[in-house]
């Protein structure tokens, strides 16, 4: 996606670096516009070296001059203003463009992402609100501000957003609602199988690809229910996603069961122990008293449980993470579990377990669809293009 990031004048404008930062780590591509005030707080040339393309702050012209900021505003699909100041939100509510950041507002037709700061007295008065509802009106996205410590040393309201929530209302903004109305249930993360309570049968998985498809689905307007393993805690939750921690298999399939009436889908994205200690100690069992041998039952298959009691009225997606042969274990899967597609994933050193990276294909009875891009929120929103195609065809 394009991004224009305008930066105005204040102590927040540093925040803006790890905005930018953010966007580019995401693959964004980004370009900044800066407010002369704000160039008296960051150099133009950080954010040339964070965002590797120039930097707009003088009207008349400067190293961005050449782009102008007619074709910055249509070059651009999203805009974010972090800070915005009182000053230029005023501005910017009453069409008084006299600089980068105000022009490029005043010409950009798409979603735009404001986060003011400014001191608690400032957000308070009249006039501010008065703007703020005037951008609002017009469609403009806010976020924070802020409870919080502030540059004068007094606290209150009025600190900017931090960068993660700025990005994350970015992807709000701009994340189709195609799945409004829809109740997706996923599941994430590993199970904790307790052999006592200081030992545990798991996997390195950190439920990082069940998190980014549910804060992927909840952007795209669904009612998402998350069923977390205790990994999950490594990885942040989109506030709107309910969520609902479990640690065990046994405790994950009554936490599925009890929220599956009414799902539309269910995504099974957990890495489930297959086993549990057929009896976990109450107490630590010391090493000299530890068994050489330790009774193992098997763990019930939670998605195959659930298409089996649910799969007559809710799409069922699950996962299948493999080190080799991935589609052909996959098909097996589906197949074997009645599923309507299964994700297969490559996993092994250094790729898939938390690192973001991802290779994936989509096998269903349509057929095997590799998909593009090599990162858990590319597969992410690619699974929900094709679950929303087809739960418009059902």
């Amino acid at each position: 996606m394009r991004v224009v990031v305008a930066v105005s004048g204040g102590i927040a404008a540093y925040k803006a670096c790890e905005v930018v930062s953010r966007l580019v780590k995401a693959g964004h591509e980004v370009r900044v516009v800066m407010t002369p005030a704000a160039a008296q707080f960051v150099a133009p040339l950080t954010f040339r070296a964070l965002s590797g393309q120039p930097v707009s702050v003088d009207v008349d012209g400067d190293e961005g001059g050449a782009i102008g900021h007619v074709e910055l505003a249509r070059w651009a699909q999203a805009l974010v203003i972090a800070p915005a100041t009182a000053s230029l939100m005023a501005r910017l509510a009453n069409g008084d463009a006299r600089d980068m950041a105000t022009l490029v507002y005043m010409g950009f037709r798409g979603p735009v992402v404001v986060a003011p700061a400014m001191e608690p007295e400032m957000w308070a008065h009249p006039r501010t609100k008065a703007n703020r509802a005037i951008l609002q009106q017009d469609g403009v996205f806010m976020v924070g501000p802020e409870e919080g410590r502030m540059a004068s040393g007094y606290m209150g309201l009025g600190r900017m957003a931090e960068p993660e929530t700025i990005v994350g209302a970015l992807e709000d903004a701009v994340s189709p609602h195609d799945l409004a109305g829809r109740t997706v249930v996923v599941t994430a993360g590993a199970t904790w199988e307790h052999f006592d309570p200081v030992r545990i049968l798991t996997n390195p998985s950190t439920g990082m690809m069940g998190v980014t498809i549910a804060n992927q689905a909840v952007r795209r307007g669904a009612r998402v229910v998350l069923v977390a393993g205790p990994s999950v805690n490594l990885a942040p939750v989109h506030s709107r996603v309910e969520t609902h921690p479990v640690v065990g298999a046994m405790e994950m399939l009554a936490a599925v069961r009890a929220v599956m009436d009414g799902a539309d889908v269910l995504i099974g994205a957990a890495a489930v122990s297959d086993f549990r200690p057929e009896q976990a100690a109450d107490h630590k069992v010391h090493k000299a008293d530890i068994a050489r041998e330790w009774a193992i039952a098997p763990n019930p298959d939670i998605i195959r449980t659930m298409a089996m009691e649910f799969g007559a009225r809710t799409m069922m997606v699950g996962f299948a993470a493999e080190t080799e042969n991935p589609v052909e274990q996959a098909n097996k899967k589906r197949l074997e579990k009645h599923l309507d597609a299964v994700l297969a994933n490559l996993v092994g050193p250094g790729q898939g377990f938390g690192d973001g990276t991802h290779q994936a294909w989509l096998v269903s009875a349509e057929g095997v669809e590799q998909f593009p891009g090599h990162t858990k929120t590319d597969t992410a929103r690619r699974l929900l293009d094709w679950i929303s195609q087809r739960l418009r065809g059902r």
